[in-house]
This record gives structure tokens, C-alpha cells and sequence, in this order.
């Protein structure tokens, strides 16, 4: 949009600089005799007139043309940025849902991470229990054992002295 303005800017410069250089209209009466030997400018301001009024003219055709002309390119230069607006939010909207769904794996993975850290806690407890009933275990298995192997010995050794 920078050289559309600096070219408006340029012909009202120039615009600016031909109509300083414009005479006013006005008519030219006829020369006198004694006025005739300076008679040759008086038409030349005349003509120089006509020929900035028609320049004026064919620069007022040239800034409609122009002026639809950039009409025309803000216009579609508008559209094209309306159409980028919208492929832009697409493929937000698109980044979004692919975020929206990496979020529900991510939430979807954190609940099993906090059911595993829960298992891990009771797995421990369940542990520290079967330890703790093993040792019992232990400890009552080696008392059925010392108990048995009295019994055997007290059998021995009646069998024996008999």
C-alpha cells in the first residue's frame, strides 16, 4: 500500500507545481498598435492556459483511472487477506483439536499413572503384611517342627528302650 500513496503523493506534487505555473483564465483584448509588438507573449499565455487546463484534464482522467484502479487492488487485496484470515484459523482450529486430543491422552495418562502409584502403595503395604505374616509363619512352622521332631525323637525312643 506504500506505492499507491507515494504515486497520489507524486501527482499532487506535480499537481501542486503545474497549477503555481497556471494564469488565470481571462480574455485577451485586441492588441492596440501601439501594444502589437508586445502582442506575441499575450497569445502564448493564452495557449499556455489551454495546455495546462487540458494537462489538468488528462491528470484528472489519469487519477480516476488510478483511483479505480486501486480500488480495485484494495479490494482484491482484501479478499485475499479475508481467504489468509480464514486458512489461518483452519489450521488453528485444526492445531487446537489436535491439542484438545493429546490433552485427553494426557489426562487419560495421568489417571493410570495415579492408579499405578496407588497399586505401588498397596503392593508395599501388601509386602510389609506378607513379611510380616511370613515371619509368623516362619517362626510357627519352625515351633510345628521342633514340636514334630520331639515327637519323633519321644517315639525313637520309646520304640527303643521297649
Amino acid at each position: 500500500m506504500a506505492f499507491p500513496a507515494f504515486l497520489s503523493e507524486l501527482y499532487e506534487t506535480f499537481r501542486r507545481k503545474v497549477g503555481a505555473d497556471k494564469r488565470p483564465a481571462r480574455v485577451v483584448p485586441e492588441p492596440s498598435w501601439w501594444h502589437r509588438s508586445r502582442a506575441a507573449s499575450r497569445p502564448k499565455a493564452v495557449i499556455e492556459d489551454t495546455r495546462f487546463r487540458r494537462i489538468d484534464e488528462k491528470f484528472d482522467a489519469l487519477s480516476r483511472a488510478m483511483d479505480k484502479r486501486f480500488d480495485a487492488l484494495n479490494h482484491e487485496m482484501g479478499q485475499r487477506f479475508d481467504a489468509l484470515g480464514r486458512m489461518i484459523d483452519d489450521r488453528f482450529a485444526t492445531v487446537d483439536r489436535q491439542f484438545a486430543v493429546r490433552d485427553a491422552g494426557s489426562a487419560r495418562l495421568e489417571t493410570k499413572t495415579a492408579q499405578i502409584a496407588e497399586m505401588d502403595v498397596r503392593l508395599e503395604r501388601l509386602e510389609t503384611k506378607t513379611a510380616t505374616e511370613f515371619r509368623y509363619l516362619r517362626w510357627g512352622l519352625g515351633t510345628v517342627i521342633v514340636l514334630v521332631l520331639g515327637l519323633v525323637t519321644k517315639v525313637i525312643l520309646d520304640w527303643l528302650i521297649r
